[in-house]
């Protein structure tokens, strides 16, 4: 069990945070369908499943975080799964192919003590869009979307900074909560993406 003090003088949420996720967030980076998006070669069809695959975790992710928020009456926080839709469909994905996605089953319980956790993953994966779009960009040209790597107008520096404060100032009497959701996720996450992709549309 992750222990951490909320005394004063003790790390702040976000350096106990990266301290206990910085071996998984390595894990998740060093997968071979994440390397796979460098790749100068990388196909339309690859990038669609990466998007199936991404859309089959944080859609039921969402579900647990928002039951967490909803006993806590608090609003549901950041999703992804609606950027990922719409860059489904516009590069061709049918609405039943998209339906018929593999959807994770194995997920992390989610308190509502932990959900800045849950929320530090989440927002997380835009940090560094930037990069990954210019590449993405290069090798696959205008018939690939970018909502969900995308980052139009700062939006995710502006959230992340947002979320920092917040962390900071309401965070620290549930620093273990926050750690231990964190942790579950990025380990969900990672085993998701470690099965192979399966192709949408055959």
């Amino acid at each position: 069990m992750l222990k951490h003090s909320s005394e004063p003088g003790d790390k702040s949420v976000i350096e106990a945070l990266r301290n206990a996720t910085r071996s998984r967030h390595a894990d998740l980076g060093s997968i071979p369908t994440m390397l796979r998006l460098f790749d100068s070669d990388y196909s339309i069809s690859e990038y669609r499943a990466h998007l199936g695959r991404l859309l089959g975790f944080f859609e039921p992710l969402e579900y647990v975080a928002a039951r967490a928020a909803e006993a806590d009456g608090s609003v549901c926080p950041f999703a992804r799964s609606s950027d990922l839709r719409e860059d489904l469909r516009f590069m061709g994905a049918t609405a039943s192919e998209i339906e018929s996605l593999e959807r994770c089953q194995q997920l992390p319980m989610i308190s509502p003590g932990g959900l800045r956790g849950y929320t530090y993953v989440i927002l997380g994966s835009t940090l560094g869009a930037k990069v990954i779009v210019k590449q993405l960009r290069a090798s696959l040209g205008p018939d690939a979307s970018f909502r969900f790597y995308g980052d139009e107008n700062g939006r995710s520096e502006a959230a992340w900074a947002l979320f920092r404060s917040d962390l900071e100032e309401n965070g620290k009497t549930e620093v273990e909560a926050i750690c231990e959701t964190s942790v579950g996720v990025f380990d969900a996450y990672t085993a998701w993406f470690s099965e192979p992709l399966l192709r949408i549309g055959g």
